[in-house]
């Protein structure tokens, strides 16, 4: 149960370019690595144009074991920035409540009153205080916030790559299977309640679903040849699947997990990667169509390819589409002699660049919020970890999720509750 009550009378600030200032502050950010327990960051009286673009915020009285979580929120989120009482517009005590229950109120420094005041109670209490972060980013930006979300990706962490779940977050995490063979492309049904994959614990790769509340694990593709992902559409049961029965892997689509698949497309080139837009009208695949990987959009009524003219790289795959800027998708390009993030606006016809460095960035997928974006950085010696990227806030900079202790982690899903 969440109650709400408030008068809300700030508007958030808007963006502009960020100038060459912001290279000789980059020290003073806040730790790139999130849940290490490190106590919150108060950055120093100089001001940096990236955090001019920021709402300075202080938690009040919070305890400590709350806020290290809600300062944790805060440092990932971008639109907001942890300061000392004497600098901030707004202060937010958040207080324990009983087991789950996490009471809040907001008071401006302008007026020294009592903005809001709301209370969160959820199955337990981590969720609690996610969730009222989440009011927290509404009600001083006026934008949904994403941490009462729940993630899924792999780990290696047994040996052996397997499917984990954890908070939006990351501050802890779950092992959900543990076959010992390899098992790749996890995602989230629309419902949250279980998780498609692929493995080939049974020798050959079939795609299964596994149900997170009752522990059954199905098997809904093992046709001849190579079942290689599932995904299923956003608003209705119908499924995505990329199979090979037909001699190469192709899209076919069934109205239903345990539905029969019609192919869908048909032609000689490798699809892969499908993503569905936000109101599972419209699909996005890779296809090597032209010789070499590209985005495409395919029809879900002919299986017609059309090719999105990113003009980025000859290189581009993983597509990812926005879940609240439908003009918008993330997919992973060969840039620079690596691979970094990149999105593309339908609106523009612009692709834009949204990683940089040594490291390699690839398979992006969108927090529910639209703004922040999860992927897998790939290190050159071969260890990945999962990063969160603000691509609102110009000069933000990705923002490491987890340590050594969770393991190489890659192929993150995002699923936000309803």
């Amino acid at each position: 149960m969440v109650g709400i009550k408030f008068n809300f009378d700030f508007q958030a600030i808007s963006l502009v370019e960020v100038t060459l200032i912001l290279l000789l502050h980059m020290a003073f950010l806040p730790g790139p690595l999130v849940g290490q327990g490190n106590a919150p960051i108060v950055l120093g009286s100089i001001e940096s144009e990236l955090e001019k673009k920021q709402v300075p915020v202080d938690l009040g009285n919070t305890p400590p074991m709350i806020s290290s979580i809600v300062g944790k929120a805060i440092k990932i989120h971008g639109g907001l920035r942890m300061t000392s009482p004497g600098e901030s517009r707004f202060s937010a005590t958040f207080m324990s409540k009983g087991q789950t229950l996490i009471e809040v109120s907001i008071a401006s420094k302008f007026s020294k009153k009592i903005t809001s005041s709301y209370s969160c109670d959820e199955a337990n209490i981590n969720l609690s205080i996610a969730k009222a972060c989440d009011q927290l980013v509404r009600e001083v930006l006026g934008v949904p916030g994403f941490f009462g979300g729940k993630l899924c990706f792999l780990s290696n962490l047994s040996g052996k790559k397997e499917i984990f779940v954890s908070d939006a977050l990351m501050t802890t995490a779950r092992p959900q299977t543990s076959f010992g063979k390899i098992t790749f492309n996890p995602s989230w049904d629309n419902q949250g309640q279980g998780i498609f994959f692929t493995s080939n614990r049974q020798i050959f790769n079939n795609v299964f679903y596994l149900n997170l509340k009752n522990r059954k694990l199905s098997t809904v593709a093992n046709y001849r040849g190579s079942n290689l992902r599932a995904v299923q559409n956003p608003r209705s049961n119908q499924v995505a699947f990329i199979l090979s029965t037909s001699g190469n892997p192709e899209i076919w689509l069934a109205s239903s997990p345990t539905s029969k698949p019609s192919r869908l497309t048909r032609n000689r080139s490798n699809e892969s990667g499908p993503s569905w837009s936000s109101d599972g009208r419209r699909l996005l695949v890779t296809s090597d169509n032209r010789g070499k990987p590209q985005i495409y959009e395919v029809s879900v009524s002919s299986g017609k390819l059309t090719r999105i003219p990113t003009n980025i790289s000859s290189h581009c795959t993983e597509p990812t589409w926005n879940p609240r800027q439908t003009t918008k998708f993330a997919f992973t390009a060969a840039v620079g002699g690596g691979f970094q993030v990149c999105e593309y606006d339908f609106s523009s016809r612009q692709t834009r660049i949204l990683t940089k460095g040594i490291r390699h960035s690839i398979q992006p997928c969108w927090a529910s919020d639209g703004r922040h974006l999860y992927f897998t950085e790939r290190s050159t010696s071969g260890s990945t970890r999962i990063m969160i990227l603000d691509t609102e806030l110009e000069g933000a900079i990705p923002v490491a999720l987890h340590g050594a202790t969770f393991g190489n982690c890659s192929q993150v899903s995002f699923y936000y509750p309803n």
